[in-house]
């Protein structure tokens, strides 16, 4: 495996493990807050931090603080885009579900009757469904050979598709029974899969007839009104907007990372702003509906927030999982090279927050659950 995939994939299970295990700071203004953001900046080493809160539609509170670009001192502006990591699953996974409320297809249909390649777990007679992998629970790994294809300053030579079949065919070129999945029945036990997550994106893919990327810009994006959001890494480069840069934090510098992107894409991959993410938020805050547009339906929502699994892991709902149940907060959070996200919103009061950092050795868990308590006193 990647390196750094390893990393990151073992930050976010340690994250999800512990969520709503500190007590989180509250603050009564606004003033003491941002004196909080600017000591987290300096504690942990963070160049840019993007801080959004929400209520519905309504932005009650942002704050851009550092710099997108250390090199040239360039200060971070609203519209400069992130690497959201696995945030994009949260995506992904909508996409699967427009499909499905399409009549295309039944979360617990087996997918091998939607693909072109067999996917199986070895030695087990169990199918994977859809809904193994919206809840990690289809004994698909990240095994040495996930993460292979990471792409600097393009998008990966080697398609999502083909990427994936070399990866969880049995003919396939990177596959190993012992390492690409685990030694359990599928929908038995719970495991975090970016390789499960990214054969959504080619099933979205071979369900809809239509490249995932496409696909994520005609259902989601553009109705949406999300126009600094981007899938491929090449067509972010040319939009003239500015990417924030990626960043380790090394002997006391800041080292800068070249854009990447990598072959598995759709589980985390996606590049946007606050600002664009509050509108694909606020929709699954919402019942499903934003910007004057039903982007799922209201029984797709209440089914993604209703605990998948009970016996296994009760926080796991359809791809997204409780963050802390002391605030019911629901979303996901995200790690990689250079960059720690996390976003999250209660669908009881639909306020909720966003939190997007370029540096990966960060945790932005307290600041998401400080910036929502702030947001239900603004």
């Amino acid at each position: 495996m990647n390196k750094f995939h390893f990393i990151y994939t073992t930050l976010f299970i340690l994250l999800f493990s512990n969520c709503g295990g500190n007590e989180p700071l509250d603050f009564t203004t606004i003033e003491e807050f941002e004196i909080y953001l600017e000591e987290e900046m300096n504690d942990q080493n963070i160049p840019a931090l993007s801080v959004l809160i929400f209520e519905g539609e309504t932005i009650k509170y942002e704050k851009y603080l550092g710099q997108s670009d250390v090199e040239n001192n360039k200060a971070l502006g609203q519209d400069d885009i992130f690497l959201l990591a696995s945030v994009s699953k949260l995506v992904t996974a909508t996409a699967l579900l427009q499909l499905y409320e399409a009549g295309k297809l039944s979360l617990d249909d087996a997918i091998n009757d939607y693909l072109p390649f067999d996917v199986s777990a070895p030695d087990q007679s169990t199918p994977i469904t859809f809904r193994m992998l919206l809840t990690h629970t289809s004994a698909i790994a990240d095994g040495e050979a996930a993460g292979l294809h990471y792409a600097y300053g393009e998008d990966s030579d080697l398609g999502l598709k083909a990427y994936m079949e070399k990866y969880l065919a049995p003919d396939g070129a990177y596959y190993d029974a012992s390492d690409n999945y685990y030694n359990y029945a599928p929908g038995t036990k719970s495991n975090y899969s970016n390789m499960a997550s990214a054969l959504i994106g080619v099933l979205v893919a071979e369900i809809a007839n239509q490249d995932f990327n496409a696909y994520c810009k005609d259902n989601i994006f553009q109705p949406l009104g999300m126009n600094n959001t981007y899938w491929s890494l090449e067509e972010a480069l040319t939009s003239n907007k500015t990417l924030v840069n990626p960043y380790d934090y090394i002997r006391g510098e800041f080292d800068l990372i070249q854009h990447y992107t990598f072959a598995d894409y759709p589980n985390g991959a996606l590049r946007s702003t606050a600002r664009d993410m509050v509108k694909f938020l606020s929709a699954l805050a919402q019942e499903g509906f934003s910007n004057n547009h039903q982007l799922l339906e209201t029984n797709t929502v209440t089914e993604m927030l209703t605990p998948q699994i009970p016996d296994i892991d009760p926080s796991m709902g359809l791809m997204i999982y409780m963050l802390d149940e002391s605030t019911n907060l629901w979303g996901h959070n995200g790690g990689e090279q250079g960059v720690a996200t996390e976003v999250g919103f209660n669908p009881s009061n639909k306020i909720g927050a966003i939190v997007l950092a370029n540096q990966g050795e960060v945790d932005v868990s307290e600041l998401l659950i400080a910036a929502y308590l702030l947001g239900e006193q603004l």
